[in-house]
């Protein structure tokens, strides 16, 4: 009986048949209910919102086929159904009034668990006892969204306390059929300027035995550079690290603490001295894997539930019944009995959770209980070319690789396109759509990246081939490049002025400010037109080796050439990458003008009309693996004020050539402002009160008026 119920709540029905769910949520569990932002109303809104906080506890069936993707969960524990458990936290903001929303439910995929689209499109402070989004910022939710978060990372803990903690989840731990521990090889990174105390690695797996050391391999280098200069994993001389011994922390994990070796061998000969950039490699057998890919899952089941469902299979009420009240997307004939309580669920998410949404596409997971859309629309931010490590056994989902950082991080092979053609590196028949153009789930999507996901991401390979050719991207799919940026953008070009990087910097050169987040909120409104009106968005703007403007990494004045992430095709064994040396994948980065800024892409005014040289790449500096791409930091190289301060063997033009004064610029500014507005590439109170706010701000001693 009880399994009847599961069905009738969740089941898909199609053809008028009845067809068991992979999932279905068992119990939403509203942990709390209270107004939020202290019960004021936001800005621009038609009322005051709530934060709903709640515990998720969901249930899959491992033998269901759109589950397949899910490493591992058929050696997960069952319950009396023989389905598999779990939890995540959530936390939803709605309208308090269904009269004062629009049927359009926002999910923004947690970073680590944290609200990273809170900031960049929600605006205010705490969701509960913070500031409301103000008048002059264009929060999503004056357009009376509802917005949703949950957990789906494996290594984050549950909380219960979504809207003020982190979101994090309870997955269950994988067994052998028979009940014993699984075990493994798996692989640890560390370089000490990126975490702990320099001498401590605290690993993401348990060790399966904490005194048997036979089959630990701990290395340590100054750089993945072998003596032909390929960053190759078997042929890059390290040093072994050999004064080590297990740490049990407090919480239970484990950590390795060490003593570094007294000298590392550098490629091509000679010795230098471990730093704060050496990278240490610890490969082990784990045990105890987590099925990670549950995340996935719980995604995909949590929105078609909020969208779709009465009741939870306890028969508890889904929170947003009262949405069907609420006015429809398009705000005009709308349906007088709506079946499902939204008309479109849109995503977005930045970084890592960019990183899930494209693996969440690519294993199938848009495909919900009933054969629709999860999501009717996608909003990819700063992925680059790169998925998750997450789909396997024994994942690592914080881990992203970069030129120096993490540069072998599993989730980084082919496919890395949202168009299927076949590899002429791999010789494999791929696309990041390959699955949801076979049963017609694809959503309409728009990827956003930087400069820098180009130089350290694998960004090229979105538009290019590994042979480093042109390739067309489906009809439902926009790409899109800031160039100058770093990762996530900076926070602006204000005072125009450079600020040295801080002390405990790994960095030589001062960080890129030039910012993202206007653009993105732009393009999230032009996603909305796009899902809900058919409104054709902002053509793709991005490098092409057709018009030259995707090149091989160029020489920029006063600063030279950035370290290029660099790819082979590459396999996992034992823990460790085992690269294909002739297999290289060709990748580009976008061709520069004389001053040595980026020509092609959505150029903000800050790169219109420039005060500087803006870079998407950064090198470290000495005692941090000196000369190696700093992790994800642009650069920034000032223009001199005038010929008496330019600096000796710098061509690019001074400042006082570029602009008659203060007014000219503004003036030149303010143009290039309005252009991205009647692009839809920006939103008119993001162009009063972020670029001509922020232009205003620039020191008098570089742009002196009139």
């Amino acid at each position: 009986m009880r399994l009847l119920t599961l069905f009738f709540l969740l089941a898909c029905v199609a053809g008028g048949a009845l067809a068991a769910p992979a999932g279905v949520i068992d119990r939403l569990e509203i942990v709390a209910t209270q107004d939020a932002y202290q019960g004021a109303t936001p800005a621009g809104t038609a009322g005051p919102y709530v934060v709903i906080t709640a515990i998720v506890h969901g249930r899959l069936d491992p033998a269901h086929p759109d589950n397949a993707a899910i490493v591992d969960l058929p050696l997960a524990p069952r319950d009396a159904d023989g389905w598999v458990r779990y939890s995540t936290d959530a936390t939803l903001l709605r309208p308090k009034h269904a009269k004062d929303a629009r049927r359009v439910l926002f999910y923004d995929v947690v970073n680590r668990g944290g609200k990273l689209g809170q900031g960049v499109f929600i605006g205010g402070g705490a969701l509960t006892d913070g500031a409301a989004p103000g008048e002059h910022f264009p929060s999503l939710l004056r357009r009376g969204y509802t917005v949703v978060w949950s957990g789906w990372q494996g290594d984050i803990a549950l909380t219960g306390r979504g809207a003020t903690a982190a979101l994090g989840t309870r997955f269950p731990i994988a067994t052998a059929a028979d009940g014993t521990p699984l075990t493994g090889m798996s692989r640890e990174e560390f370089i000490p300027d990126q975490a702990g105390d320099g001498s401590t690695l605290t690993l993401n797996h348990r060790p399966a035995s904490l005194t048997d050391r036979s089959e630990v391999q701990f290395t340590a280098r100054p750089a993945w550079r072998n003596a032909d200069g390929l960053a190759d994993y078997a042929s890059t001389p390290a040093a072994a690290v050999t004064d080590w011994h297990y740490l049990t922390l407090p919480d239970g994990r484990v950590a390795v603490r060490f003593t570094p070796p007294a000298a590392l061998p550098v490629a091509g000969g000679g010795t230098v001295v471990p730093d704060k950039g050496t990278i240490y490699s610890f490969v082990y057998r784990a045990t105890e894997p987590r099925v990670a890919a549950i995340g996935f899952a719980a995604v995909r089941d949590l929105l078609h539930f909020l969208k779709t469902a009465r009741a939870d299979a306890q028969g508890q009420p889904n929170p947003l019944n009262d949405m069907k009240a609420a006015a429809c997307a398009r705000g005009s004939d709308c349906p007088a009995e709506p079946a499902d309580n939204f008309d479109v669920v849109l995503g977005e998410g930045t970084s890592q959770s960019g990183r899930f949404l494209r693996d969440f596409l690519y294993l199938g997971f848009n495909r919900a209980a009933t054969g629709q859309r999860v999501f009717d629309g996608l909003l990819a931010i700063i992925p680059g070319g790169r998925r998750t490590w997450t789909a396997v056994r024994f994942a690592q989902q914080g881990r992203w690789s970069r030129q120096h950082e993490d540069h072998f991080m599993q989730g980084d092979q082919f496919p890395f396109s949202y168009a299927t053609f076949t590899d002429p590196v791999s010789g494999r028949h791929d696309g990041l759509l390959k699955r949801c153009e076979a049963d017609n789930t694809c959503p309409k999507l728009m990827q956003i990246d930087g400069s820098f996901e180009w130089w350290g991401g694998r960004g090229s390979l979105n538009v290019t081939d590994g042979a480093g050719r042109d390739v067309v991207l489906p009809a439902n799919v926009r790409y899109y490049l800031v160039p100058g940026t770093q990762h996530g953008g900076g926070g602006g070009v204000t005072t125009g002025l450079a600020k040295p990087p801080d002390a405990g910097s790994a960095c030589r050169l001062p960080n890129s400010p030039v910012t993202m987040t206007p653009i993105e909120r732009a393009l999230l409104a032009a996603l909305e037109a796009w899902v809900v009106h058919g409104t054709p968005p902002p053509p793709s703007a991005h490098p092409r080796v057709a018009d030259g403007s995707a090149t091989a990494p160029p020489a920029v004045p006063m600063a030279g050439t950035g370290q290029l992430s660099t790819l082979f095709v590459t396999e996992h064994a034992a823990g460790v990458p085992r690269l294909q040396l002739d297999k290289p994948y060709r990748q580009w980065v976008p061709a520069v003008d004389v001053d040595g800024n980026e020509t092609a892409g959505i150029a903000t005014p800050e790169v219109r009309v420039p005060l500087a040289t803006y870079l998407g790449w950064n090198v470290r500096k000495a005692g941090h693996a000196e000369g190696e791409g700093c992790s994800a930091a642009g650069a920034m190289l000032p223009f001199a004020m005038d010929e008496a301060s330019r600096p000796a063997g710098d061509p690019r033009a001074p400042l006082s050539a570029r602009y008659k004064g203060r007014a000219d610029y503004l003036a030149r500014f303010d143009a290039a402002t309005q252009a991205l507005v009647r692009q839809r590439l920006l939103l008119p109170l993001d162009a009063d009160h972020v670029y001509r706010a922020n232009a205003a701000k620039v020191a008098p001693q570089l742009l002196p008026s009139p």
